[in-house]
């Protein structure tokens, strides 16, 4: 069918936000947990509505007006320099032959405003079940970078500690615990084969506001009274995949093991206390996240949760942008 690249505009979010809607509603009939909001077209079509009114993204449309795709995106800095997301909701097909070629379309519309604006790394999240935006961004030169997942509040499979070892919820005189605990975790993570641009662990003061905050909770692992793992959980974090967010999602924002510890069931022994937490505290799901290239934490979480959404980056040669170097 003849189409045209258009600016996504007003008269495109009805079907635009139909379109996402469909996809989320296929994913949540595989997994139940997520929350029902990103699946209703009014929410999602107020979010499209935004993006589009800001100029920020292009519609494929056959020639008799019909949307057969869309994609917007938020210009960002961070990261190192400019950069360029679009969210889960901010793209989709609709279910033609070509889809591949659609997305092509699309992204090469918008990348080429991006890269006129000195933004060369570009990043967009895409629904886990979502085979053919998968491969079709993979060929254009994506790579997983982060992974969103969710589960339920049952039981924990593989609880266990080692002889000696305990799990409480922190208080404030954990805080220098739970400091040196994190400052492991930020160094695992700018180490190979992570390479995660990533500040340092928050200070000791930081630490303390965190444990004592009746909103969240951080649960301490020691083994013969050495502190050797920690998580921390609380309300639904916003740097996270849209579909997973809702005020009935509890997110786990940091967990560590020591190196010589992991696979003796205390990351799983972690995850109880805090799905207990999350319980108790009428959550309905918990969601974490974890980066692509961080096999440990890949293994770890696709045991006790499932994956809704990949988020995939690509970065361009700095001499991409017109007259740099």
């Amino acid at each position: 069918m003849p189409a045209a690249l258009v600016p996504l505009a007003a008269q495109h979010v009805p079907a635009a936000a139909a379109l996402v809607t469909t996809g989320v509603a296929r994913l949540r009939e595989q997994v139940p947990v997520l929350p029902a909001q990103w699946a209703d077209e009014r929410v999602v079509g107020r979010l499209v509505r935004a993006l589009a009114e800001r100029g920020s993204g292009l519609a494929l449309q056959a020639e008799d007006g019909t949307l057969l795709g869309f994609q917007a995106a938020t210009l960002l800095d961070g990261h190192g320099g400019r950069w360029a997301y679009t969210p889960d909701i901010a793209h989709a097909t609709a279910g033609i032959p070509d889809t591949d070629r659609a997305i092509e379309r699309l992204y090469a519309g918008l990348a080429e405003r991006w890269v006129q604006e000195a933004c060369v790394e570009h990043v967009v999240t895409v629904l886990a079940d979502d085979g053919a935006a998968l491969a079709a961004f993979g060929r254009l030169g994506f790579a997983p970078h982060v992974v969103d997942l969710v589960r339920d509040l049952g039981p924990v499979d593989g609880a266990s500690l080692p002889d000696g070892g305990d799990v409480r919820r922190a208080v404030p005189g954990d805080a220098p615990a739970v400091l040196e605990l994190h400052a492991a975790l930020v160094r695992h993570l700018r180490s190979a084969p992570v390479f995660l641009r990533i500040p340092n662990a928050p200070a000791l003061e930081m630490q303390r506001r965190r444990i004592a905050d009746p909103t969240g909770a951080v649960f301490v692992a020691t083994v013969d009274d050495r502190p050797v793992a920690f998580l921390r959980i609380g309300p639904s974090a916003d740097d996270v995949a849209t579909i997973v967010r809702d005020k009935a999602t509890a997110s786990i924002t940091g967990a560590f093991t020591v190196p010589e510890l992991r696979g003796t069931g205390i990351g799983s022994a972690l995850l109880a206390e805090a799905v207990a937490w999350a319980r108790e505290a009428r959550y309905v799901r918990c969601a974490v996240d974890h980066e692509a290239a961080n096999g440990e934490a890949s293994r770890f979480w696709s045991r006790h949760a499932t994956p809704v959404a990949i988020s995939l980056a690509r970065r361009l040669p700095p001499m991409t942008v017109p007259g740099v170097a």
